[in-house]
């Protein structure tokens, strides 16, 4: 895109070098085209420095706009000559030349300013795109936002294209389209005659959206040696992977409840199962934990402020299984249904070798882990007559000890988040 918009501004300055020719007008007007096309010019180097070097570049942006502001300048300067050739042009006019001289002289002199103030703000811009503060916030931006954004889109057409094996054809169908087109230009261009500034821009145009069309096919068959033409690249799935099991890994972390934390096992586990599907494109299906590392410090924050609620939760439970005696059964029950669904975990990874199958396998073991943890709800309560936990066993410990009179005695004692609110 940049080679084309270079080449736009080169007809274009052919035109200016036409209109030159003209006479009386020819000299001011000739030179404002003249400065458009080299201002294009401008803005084609910064789109294609710029833009073009998005996936390796962090401060592609700030070159980029660097391009236009150059452009600016550019445009500035050919307003400034335009003003300076002003006043002569009208006083060469014959006959009306005295009487519109003054007058051409402070019109001049006006455009030529404004034409200096724009040079001026093209320069700033551009000074500051790169290296002031504007380019200190591209930089951030190209280097946290789009290099990793643009990369992983290359990355995952390129084995795509690999993966399904259409690389290479569709790499080379364009190839064509860009050599018939880039022909065709060359064409066009030869059709109105050497110097001929409309034919010219034209095949100019024809001839960078032909190239254009030959280089996309570079984003299905990477060559061999960059991207993922020479080794398997992460793409899009590992990225959701990598996703995935940072929120899983930070729960895990940042929760005690060992319900939660099994959970948050089973959680990495499944993003490294999501990432291993990135292999049936040509990924290397290991999860990209790196490119979302801040989520994992989130979820384990959002772990860690669930503690207070899955502990009074657990207690309260624990404590109705203790005094109700269901606690053991339904821990024997649930240790085994889990065990069953992670041996069936291990057989799934032991029956083959294939990535997917494998981390499949992993995942329904750390689920059997899962069940096996919910054991755990419904045991280890005190089941003493204090009572204890969120709601303080809700009583379910009360009893009655007749003395020898025949009188009774009722322990209700209230315990947990009910003690403190009653203060009994």
């Amino acid at each position: 895109m940049g080679s084309t918009l270079g080449n736009v501004g080169t007809a274009i300055g052919g035109i200016g070098t036409t209109v030159g020719g003209v006479p009386v007008v020819g000299t001011a007007a000739g030179g404002l085209v003249t400065s458009v096309g080299t201002a294009v010019g401008s803005v084609g180097t910064g789109v294609g420095t710029g833009l073009g070097s998005l996936g390796t570049n962090s401060n592609s942006v700030g070159v980029t706009v660097a391009g236009v502001a150059n452009g600016v300048a550019d445009l500035g300067t050919g307003v400034s000559n335009t003003g300076k050739t002003l006043s002569t042009t009208l006083g060469g006019i014959p006959v009306v030349g005295g009487l519109t001289g003054g007058v051409g002289g402070a019109a001049g002199g006006l455009v030529d300013k404004v034409g200096q103030a724009v040079t001026m703000l093209g320069d700033t811009l551009s000074t500051a795109s790169t290296t002031g503060p504007l380019g200190s916030v591209t930089n951030t931006l190209g280097g946290k936002v789009l290099v990793p954004v643009v990369s992983l889109v290359e990355n995952t057409t390129g084995n795509l294209g690999k993966a399904t094996g259409l690389g290479n054809p569709v790499n080379g169908l364009l190839d064509k389209v860009g050599s018939t087109v880039t022909g065709l230009g060359t064409q066009v261009a030869g059709a109105g005659g050497a110097g001929n500034p409309v034919t010219g821009a034209v095949g100019s145009v024809l001839s960078g959206v032909g190239a254009v069309a030959g280089t996309a096919g570079g984003y299905v068959a990477p060559s061999a040696g960059t991207g993922s033409g020479s080794a398997p690249a992460s793409g899009l799935p590992e990225l959701v992977g990598g996703l995935v099991a940072n929120v899983g890994n930070g729960l895990n972390a940042g929760n005690t409840n060992g319900t939660v934390s099994a959970g948050g096992v089973a959680g990495g586990a499944l993003g490294n199962t999501v990432a291993s599907l990135g292999t049936v494109i040509g990924g290397n299906g290991v999860a990209n934990t790196a490119a979302t590392a801040p989520v994992a410090g989130l979820a384990t924050n959002v772990g860690a402020a669930l503690n207070p609620v899955t502990s009074g939760v657990s207690s309260l439970t624990q404590n109705i299984g203790t005094t109700t005696g269901i606690g053991a059964p339904v821990n024997g029950l649930v240790t085994q249904v889990g065990g069953a669904v992670s041996s069936l975990g291990g057989n799934i990874t032991a029956a083959n070798a294939n990535p997917i199958t494998n981390t499949v396998g992993q995942t329904v073991n750390t689920v059997g882990g899962v069940v096996s943890s919910v054991g755990g709800l419904v045991t280890g309560g005190t089941g003493g007559s204090s009572g204890g936990g969120l709601l303080g066993g809700l009583n379910i410990n009360a009893n009655a000890n007749a003395t020898a009179s025949g009188s009774a005695t009722a322990n209700t004692g209230v315990g947990g988040l009910l003690k403190g609110l009653t203060g009994k």
